[in-house]
Order: structure tokens, then sequence, then C-alpha cells
């Protein structure tokens, strides 16, 4: 089997592309050399590579700054999955795209308060949102029959810039440290998601579906985890204090809650489902950060339940 990713230059088109990962051929291609705004340049890689699954991975994700970037943010997340569904269709070849939690949490959904189905309405709260869940449809629509949509959350990896290795330069850098404590979500491993999706390429399966960690922390939460879970080169690392949406205004709006349910994915790949715990540890332990208490606690090393 032969995949071909595009976006392969963000954190989850690496983890695609990390060698020994994959049994299968992996090709991979980034914004400049596989532009998914371009129909005629992912055509022309489709019909060359004749790879049997295109994985999705390029987006725009910057959040914030969508809200003034409106038309690339939807030329990308939209335009872009709508091309590779054609050019996917084009050539008989499944395709996989990957989509986010951002498509709810709108004004309907304010009072969620349990992980959401993939038959859940859609209702997004910020441009970001409302491109991906464009960009969901678009494929869709195109390409039904051969066009499965994966949606993550809160993504982190060893590669590139994301909300762990921005906590943890923060932690050593100031000596207190305040973290929005009223937005749940789920955050996800882009290792596993990375092992899922590959999983996934093998099987005939279309629609949406949901591949995210199991739990529901809020952001304060998720950086008292990295905080303790974490080794840190600074003597104490910054007090954490939790605050609400409202103390820490951004130009575009979050989810107050946006936990998805994998209870499907649990039954087309089973077991395969991890604690957001064991990601955060597994992320810590490829950047060798991970605290000797985590160290003694996983090998029970000097513990009262210590056997030997």
């Amino acid at each position: 089997m032969k995949l071909c990713i595009f976006g392969a230059s963000g954190q989850l088109g690496k983890e695609l592309l990390a060698p020994g990962i994959s049994p299968h051929q992996v090709v991979g291609f980034d914004e400049i050399h596989g532009d998914v705004t371009s129909l005629e340049v992912v055509r022309d890689i489709i019909q060359r590579e004749a790879p049997d699954v295109v994985v999705n991975c390029a987006a725009y994700t910057a959040v914030d700054r969508a809200e003034e970037e409106r038309e690339i943010a939807f030329a990308v997340n939209e335009g872009g999955a709508k091309n590779l569904a054609i050019a996917a269709k084009e050539f008989s070849t499944r395709l996989i795209t990957v989509s986010t939690d951002y498509v709810f949490g709108g004004d309907s959904q304010q009072q969620l308060c349990e992980p959401i189905k993939e038959e859940s309405p859609s209702d997004p709260c910020n441009v970001y949102g409302a491109s991906k869940r464009a960009g969901e449809l678009a494929a869709l629509e195109v390409y039904p029959e051969g066009t499965l949509v994966v949606r993550t959350s809160s993504l982190h990896g060893a590669y590139g810039a994301n909300f762990v290795h921005t906590i943890l330069r923060l932690l050593e850098e100031r000596e207190e440290l305040s973290v929005v404590n009223d937005q749940y979500m789920a955050p996800t491993w882009a290792g596993w998601l990375a092992h899922v999706l590959l999983e996934l390429s093998s099987k005939e399966i279309t629609g949406y579906l949901h591949a995210s960690s199991r739990g529901a922390i809020t952001w304060y939460q998720f950086a008292e985890a990295i905080r303790n879970m974490a080794q840190f080169s600074t003597q104490a690392p910054a007090i954490l204090h939790p605050i609400t949406t409202r103390d820490y205004p951004t130009p575009a709006r979050r989810p107050r809650y946006s936990v998805l349910d994998c209870s499907k994915l649990d039954r087309i790949i089973s077991g395969v489902v991890i604690d957001w715990e064991e990601g955060l540890r597994a992320h810590l332990q490829e950047l060798g950060r991970v605290s000797f208490e985590q160290v003694a606690q996983e090998t029970n090393y000097g513990g009262e339940n210590n056997d030997d």
C-alpha cells in the first residue's frame, strides 16, 4: 500500500513520515511542493505517485489570525480539502482528511457537557472552525464514496509549536503563569493519531470519525499535568493560576466544551483510544523531559507497592 501525505511539514505530517512508523510506502509533500489550494498541483501529484490513500494534513491552523485572514483560511481548509477530493475521485484513490473539534462549540452548544458524537450537529464559533467544517462538507459532497473525515482535538507532539512546548518554556521563564480553566477539551498526542491514521488507511471506511484521547480537562488542568510530569532545568517551575475565558480575551472565540466521543473508533480498532495522560507522558518521553518522580511511579521504584 502507498500513502501520499499532504501537509508534510506540520506536526502530524512529520509523525506520519517518521522513519519506521509505517509498514507501507509513504511519500509526503509540504505547502511549497504540494500546495493544496491548487487543483492542478494536487492532481499532478496524485497522478504521478498513484497512491492507494491520500491523507490530508494540510491546514491553516492559526485560530486567532484566521479572524483577519478568512480568505486564506478558507482557501486552505475548504478549497484544499475539495481539491484533494476532486483529484482523489478522478484517480480512484481513497481520501482521509483531518478535521477538528472546533467544528463544535458555537452558541447552540454552550451547554454541552458530554462527549460529542460524529452525528451531532456542527456549530463552529470561529473562522477556523467554520473553514474546517466547510472543508468536511466540500470533500464529502465531491467524493462521499471514498472520503473519511477524521476529527481530532488539541494536538501536541514532538514536532513544531504546540501547547505542551509553550507551557514547558513559560514554566521555566516565569515565576507565575495564568491559564484558562473553563474550556474543556481532550489533548491528543500526534504520535498516537499518526498510528491511528495508518491503521485506518487499510480500512474501507467513509463519513465521519472522531479520533482523540480519552478524557475531558481544561487548559489549566493540562498545564498542571505538564508541570507535574515534566523535568525542569530551573529549581522551581512557575506557579500556575486558573483564570476564566473572560479574563483572557482573544480575537477568536474558543469552544467552552469540545470533547469528542471516540467510541466508534474504539469499535473499529479495538482498544486503540488512550487516556490523555498516556499521550502526554509519551510526548514528554520523546523530549527526554519526564520527571524522575514519573519514572519512579512507572517502575514502582522505592514505592510502597513495590513487590520486589
